[in-house]
């Protein structure tokens, strides 16, 4: 039980140290390092521009692990700049909360600017895994208001 524990956890980790090097070299950074209490991780791209240094063999034990297929979520950004409105006019409730499954195109709140409603809507279908605003909250133009899953 525990190795089979263990065995996913390293597969989350290279998924993980995998998703970073790729950051590192589709932008400009020359470096990335994250810290975490004892652990550690720095990327570094390679002098001669072509991205990050490929992983040692003793960073990753088992190059046969299966990609894992993990969904960090989808932002929803605000197009506007102003109030945003979770809670339905009429009745007031939440139009979503964290857990609640959406379709593709589903309304998810509203950015009020200057008297006009600006429709929030969900760029596809999946579970609300965080409400970052909260209803009536100033927001800006580009501000991550949810993520789904």
């Amino acid at each position: 039980m525990a190795k089979t524990g263990s065995s996913q956890n390293t597969k989350q980790v290279v998924k993980w140290a995998e998703a970073l090097a790729q950051l590192v070299s589709e932008t400009q950074m020359s470096e990335l390092r994250l810290e975490n209490g004892t652990q550690s991780l720095r990327l570094r791209r390679r002098e001669d521009g072509e991205g990050p240094a490929p992983l040692r063999q003793e960073a990753v034990p088992n190059r046969s692990i299966p990609p894992v297929n993990e969904d960090f979520g989808t932002p929803v950004n605000s197009n506007y700049v102003g109030v945003f409105r979770s809670s339905h006019p009429k009745t007031g409730k939440p139009m979503v909360k964290a857990q609640d499954t959406t379709e593709s195109n589903q309304v998810l709140g509203w950015v009020e600017c200057m008297g006009i409603r600006h429709e929030v809507v969900a760029p596809r279908a999946g579970t609300v895994a965080e409400v970052l605003v909260d209803d009536s909250e100033p927001v800006e133009f580009g501000q991550v208001l949810l993520v789904i899953q």
